[in-house]
Formats: structure tokens, C-alpha cells, sequence
């Protein structure tokens, strides 16, 4: 009997010992992601998913980066300033997009609603400069607001405007949709596909309202840029249609560069092209950034790189080598993954690269982090002497004890980003206009080519796209655009008047019939002509055949 209460005791001594154990080091991850993450609450993240030139990232007093580099996440309350030579362009989930040119700068006030069921709400400020914006249009549980000094636009369906504050207090322009704006002293404007407005800083009541746009040379880069989003979603799979924001261009991304597999019992994988290659490493290539209530986050350097580092897990897979599987999609940066790290299972001896730590106070003060640390580091061949499976669809590979082939492309139901406009072009009738005077779809104006060359006043060097037709090319066609619902222009704000609604009447036609002409006498009859024999049909008799033809 003792000799079972001593057993009994020392495994409950084992079982209190691992308990502590465990409670330890719970309390040990705790606090390192209290001090990486300083308890912040879950937020939401858009990409900046296209940098060129000098971009600035700052937020709040913080500078955080002075280089911005694409697949560095965006809060609230982030501002983007582009210097003489930078461009920036920052997509959101549903697929909305918003660019600024040189010298152009803008915020995200408002930017709330974590996961795709949550109310999502956002506020996009632009400062200074150029800057266009395609909108999806406001739903149930989805808005964005674009803000500029004491106005706000709103959209209805899927809507392209272009704002230019170079010229105070600012002029917009709407290529396509419709768009709602009011605020400050001028009155409320309903804004329609071709049509654009000028505001008057002395007298805001007196604003020039065309019906046309004047071209800027910098509308060829954001037609450009349509292009390229709409080339990477050539190859688009099904696998994006199951996940979580399925809308959003980054899974585009994954679809170009990489392979979708279906494997039994893990759900969907994917696995970049370079991913053949034994020495790769998913974190060889990247940037430390510090954030204010972050801490340090990973950046990757891989153009592809933004969704497979936010959410999902990489996992090693045998010979196959590294994979990625979404799982939920719920960020690190939300407190499911504090330390920013998403490897479930990596080769013999990995480890992911060091996390800088925020400096702490020393004698009192506190150190200056470092805004960027590069990280580039190139691993031992995993598996040395292994040859891991190649990245082609032409053939099947083995995945968790599973023969799998890659998903095929499928035929695209997504419709394109729109190509609306490139520099120096006028609008022109598009083919297809209803008697309505606007194309059904919501596309309303396309293009015919003029001289090139605009130059883009104050805004750094004149864009010159690689695509843009020279003097006597071809007649430019335009894409579709998505279809454009009914307009329903959202409620008055305030007390700004709402100017009636402009309708086009066209002036009365009277139609006078031609004077009747004058007839001369009319001809003698002229006699019958003797009538002719009556042909011989090749048969001895009877009528000719009908032509058949």
C-alpha cells in the first residue's frame, strides 16, 4: 500500500511539475507578445501593394520608413507621401484601389472591420497632389469614403474618379460610375461616367460642372496599372473562390506565380514557382519594419508576398518542399500569431530569421529603433543532393502522402480592372450607346487617339506609358467595365442645398418636307418592241430551269 501511495504521489509530482512547466512558459509567450505587440487590439491591414520612386510611410509622429517597399501593411491613421520621383498604389479587400502620382500624398483615417462578415468601414484622405480611386461602390457592409479638405465622395456601383489638388481648392473627374460628393461650401454634386467638376476657391457656389474630362498624362500609368492587375488574373484557379475575401487582386498574385494543389486532408496548398529550388527559404528574402503598435513585422521582398505572410501556415513538405495552406485567414497581427511568424513544419534545423527587439530604456532613455532591417539569407540546400518536384501543371506531385496534381486555370467570370483612359486622349461615342446617351454597363465614354505628351503639371517628370499609341496609330479600344447598378444618390448631409436634378432636353424638330420638283411635259409613248422568239430548251420542250443559285 505504501508502495502504491509513493507511485501515486510522484506521478502527481510529475503532473504538478509539467503543469508549472507549461503555465511558465505560457506566461513566457504572453509576455514576449505583450512586449512585441504592447497589447495592442486587433486591427485591419491593406496592402500597399505597388511602390515605385520615393515613397514615405509615417504614422502618427512615427516615421516608419522612408523607403516604403510593396506588401508593407497599412493601419489606420498610416499616411503615404510620394516624392518627386515615387508612386504608390494601395489595395484594399474587395478589390478597391487607390494611387497617388509624384508629390502627392494621402491617409486612412478610418480603416475598422476585421474579417470578411464584420461591418468594414473606410475613410481615404488625399492631402496634396494626384491621385485616382476605383471603388467596388458601397454595400451593406462595406464602405469607403475619399475625403479632400472639406469634401466627401461617395460611390454607387463600381466607380473611377480621378482627383487633382495641384490646382486649389480641387478638380474631379469621373471616368466611369457615379459618385456623390458634398461638404464645405459647395453645394451637392451628383458626378456621372465622362462628366467632371472644377471648384472655385473665391466663390464655392460658382464651380465649373463639364460634361467631359481633360486629359492628365499620368491617367496612362493608372490605365497601365489596370492592365497588369488584369494580366496577373489570367491564370486565376478556383481555389481563391472558397477563401476568405475572395475578391481581393493579392490572390491574383499567388495564381501567377505559383500552384494551387487540393490535398486530402490538409485543404487547399499553395507553392510558389522559385519553391522548387531546395535552397529556398520563404523568409531568405524581406525587411523588418517597426511599427508603433506592432513592434517589429515581417515584410517579405517576394512580389507575391503580402496574404502567405499575414495569415495561413508554410508547412515542408517531404520531397515536395515548402507549401503555404490559408487555413482561416485571421492575421498575426490580430494576436493570433504575436511574434509575426507562420511556420508550422520546416526542414531539419530551420529556424526563421531573428526578430530585432524594440530597444529598451537604458540610464533612463530610451534607443531609437530602426525604421527597416533588410533581411537576405541563403540557406544549405535543404535535403542536400534532393531534387524537389517541379512547379509545372503538366505533371502530378506527392503532398502529405497524397498524389495531387496542380488546379488548371479557369475561365474567367471576374470582370476586368477597367483601361479607362491613357494621355492625350478624347472621349468619343462608344459602340453600343443606348438612345439614353450612356452605354449600357456603366462604361461611358472610350477613346480615339490624339498627340501624346501631356505634360503633368508639379507632379515630377510627365509618364510615358510603354503602351500609349504614337501620332496615326490605331484606334484604341477600351475593356469592359463591371456593370454600374441604378444610381441612388445617398442622403443629404447638413444643410448644403442640393441642386435639382439636370436633365438634357433636346430642341423640337419641325420637319419641313422638300419643295416638290418641277416636272417638264412628259415623252411621247414610245411603241412595244416586236416581241422575240421563244427560247429551245436543250431537253426539246417545255420552260428553262430556276437558277439554283
Amino acid at each position: 500500500m505504501k508502495h502504491i501511495s509513493w507511485r501515486l504521489l510522484k506521478g502527481n509530482i510529475g503532473k504538478l511539475i509539467a503543469a508549472a512547466l507549461v503555465l511558465g512558459a505560457s506566461l513566457l509567450v504572453s509576455g514576449l507578445r505583450a512586449e512585441d505587440a504592447d497589447g495592442a487590439p486587433a486591427a485591419r491591414a491593406i496592402r500597399l501593394s505597388n511602390v515605385d520612386g520615393e515613397v514615405h510611410l509615417s504614422q502618427g509622429n512615427q516615421v516608419l520608413t522612408d523607403r516604403a517597399v510593396a506588401n508593407t501593411p497599412l493601419f489606420e491613421g498610416t499616411r503615404v507621401d510620394a516624392g518627386t520621383d515615387g508612386r504608390a498604389e494601395i489595395q484594399f479587400e474587395d478589390g478597391s484601389v487607390a494611387r497617388i502620382s509624384p508629390q502627392s500624398s494621402l491617409s486612412f483615417p478610418v480603416l475598422r472591420g476585421i474579417g470578411e462578415s464584420a461591418d468594414r468601414d473606410a475613410e481615404i484622405e488625399l492631402h496634396s497632389g494626384l491621385a485616382y480611386f476605383e471603388i467596388q461602390g458601397d454595400s451593406e457592409t462595406n464602405h469607403i469614403r475619399v475625403r479632400f479638405g472639406d469634401n466627401v465622395i461617395t460611390t454607387s456601383g463600381f466607380t473611377v474618379l480621378r482627383i487633382n489638388l495641384d490646382k486649389a481648392p480641387g478638380e474631379v473627374a469621373v471616368f466611369s460610375g457615379n459618385a456623390h460628393m458634398e461638404g464645405g461650401a459647395t453645394p451637392a454634386l451628383d458626378l456621372h461616367g465622362g462628366e467632371s467638376v472644377a471648384l472655385n476657391a473665391t466663390d464655392p457656389a460658382n464651380y465649373n460642372l463639364a460634361e467631359s474630362i481633360d486629359p492628365d498624362s499620368w491617367d496612362s500609368w493608372n490605365s497601365d496599372r489596370d492592365e497588369e492587375l488584369t494580366a496577373a488574373s489570367a491564370d486565376r484557379t478556383d481555389a481563391p473562390n472558397s477563401l476568405p475575401d475572395s475578391n481581393n487582386p493579392a490572390w491574383n498574385d499567388l495564381d501567377a506565380n505559383g500552384n494551387w494543389y487540393n490535398v486530402p486532408g490538409e485543404g487547399y496548398v499553395w507553392s510558389p514557382s522559385e519553391a522548387a529550388s531546395p535552397g529556398w527559404d520563404p523568409y531568405g528574402n524581406g525587411y523588418w519594419m517597426n511599427s508603433p503598435s506592432y513592434g517589429y513585422m515581417w515584410i517579405s521582398g517576394y512580389p507575391w508576398g503580402y496574404l502567405p505572410y499575414q495569415c495561413g501556415a508554410w508547412n515542408y513538405y517531404g520531397t515536395f518542399g515548402w507549401g503555404w495552406a490559408p487555413g482561416t485567414c485571421s492575421p498575426w497581427w490580430g494576436g493570433y500569431r504575436g511574434w509575426g511568424f507562420n511556420v508550422g513544419y520546416g526542414p531539419p534545423h530551420y529556424h526563421c530569421p531573428d526578430r530585432p527587439r524594440h530597444p529598451h530604456p537604458v540610464n533612463g532613455h530610451v534607443g531609437t529603433p530602426r525604421a527597416m532591417v533588410a533581411v537576405n539569407r541563403q540557406l544549405p540546400a535543404a535535403g542536400s543532393g534532393v531534387m524537389l518536384a517541379p512547379r509545372d501543371r503538366t505533371g502530378t506531385v506527392m503532398i502529405a502522402g497524397n498524389v495531387v496534381r496542380a488546379l488548371p486555370p479557369v475561365q474567367q467570370n471576374r470582370t476586368p480592372y477597367m483601361n479607362h483612359s491613357v494621355p492625350g486622349y478624347t472621349t468619343r461615342t462608344s459602340p453600343g450607346t443606348p438612345s439614353g446617351g450612356r452605354p449600357a454597363g456603366g462604361f461611358e465614354s472610350g477613346y480615339a487617339p490624339h498627340p501624346v505628351g501631356t505634360p503633368a503639371t508639379g507632379r515630377g517628370p510627365t509618364y510615358v506609358s510603354p503602351s500609349a499609341p504614337k501620332p496615326g496609330g490605331s484606334v484604341y479600344t477600351p475593356r469592359p467595365a463591371p456593370s454600374v447598378p441604378v444610381y441612388s444618390p445617398p442622403r443629404s448631409v447638413g444643410s448644403s442645398p442640393t441642386p435639382p436634378a439636370r436633365t438634357y432636353t433636346p430642341p423640337p424638330r419641325v420637319y419641313t418636307p422638300p419643295p416638290a420638283p418641277v416636272r417638264s411635259a412628259p415623252p411621247p409613248a414610245r411603241s412595244a418592241p416586236p416581241p422575240s422568239p421563244a427560247p429551245s430548251h436543250p431537253s426539246g420542250g417545255g420552260a428553262p430551269h430556276a437558277n439554283p443559285h
